[in-house]
């Protein structure tokens, strides 16, 4: 198992898509940071809570790069027909999809922590020049904890749902088509509405929301893996030809 994930970080690493991807992140993180709270100490962005909201927008971001991310690396391999020599190496094809999961869940983690971490260090050096400050002595771990949850939450579901559709655009598709669903009908189910995939990320990392950082983690870990069990009971024993 250590080997079947070695092998995933090793193809995430030397992707040409990987190293843009991550630029084009970090351009978004700095440009947020930098040009968004040069408006510090306008109406609604005076407080230390009103200006971290900002660095949560960074890691909102994060999210859907990294899901995908994962989305068009595991579908991928079934456009470009590489799925199939991976389970020639490894018959086992739960153990790829649990070594992809584990993979883009590190990667996510590690990614979602660092652009938050650097967007909120220079957010902290543009607000302080103005007089105001983030306060991440109070704020700055719950900032991080819940972006780094949600980056790797949301690498995990972009490999499932690659692995559900089995081709890139469809994924890209489905992420997207599940956010815009869930503005759509998250206020005709009420409570159930909490707890839909999108509605949870923002739960974790923070963003105004109805459900403590617990109670959305363990939830969407629970999603997660319930979509996760549906692609290796439904999809993945498919024939790959």
């Amino acid at each position: 198992m250590i080997a079947l994930v070695g092998s995933e970080l090793l193809k995430l690493r030397t992707l040409r898509s990987t190293v843009w991807a991550a630029l084009a992140l970090l351009a978004i993180a700095l440009l947020t940071s930098g040009l968004a709270l040069g408006d510090a100490g306008e109406k609604n962005l005076r407080t230390p809570q009103e200006l971290r909201d900002t660095i949560l927008a960074v890691g909102y971001a994060a999210v859907f790069f990294l899901a995908v991310m994962g989305a068009i690396a595991a579908a991928g391999e079934y456009r470009h027909r590489t799925i199939s020599q991976r389970f020639l190496i490894s018959p086992d094809r739960g153990r790829v999809l649990a070594a992809k999961l584990a993979a883009y869940g590190l990667g996510g983690f590690v990614t979602a922590l660092l652009v938050t971490v650097i967007g909120g260090g220079l957010a902290e050096l543009v607000v302080s020049s103005k007089g105001y400050t983030l306060d991440l002595a109070d704020g700055g771990l719950r900032i991080a904890a819940g972006a780094g949850l949600a980056g790797a939450l949301a690498g995990m579901l972009g490999v499932v749902a690659g692995f559900l559709t089995r081709n890139p655009t469809t994924a890209m598709v489905a992420i997207f088509g599940t956010w815009i669903g869930e503005k759509i009908v998250g206020g005709w189910l009420g409570a159930g509405g909490r707890f839909l995939p999108y509605t949870l990320v923002e739960n974790v990392l923070g963003l105004p929301a109805s459900l403590s950082f617990g109670v959305a983690t363990a939830s969407l870990v629970a999603v997660t893996g319930a979509l996760a069990l549906v692609a290796r009971r439904v999809v993945v024993p498919r024939d790959v030809t």
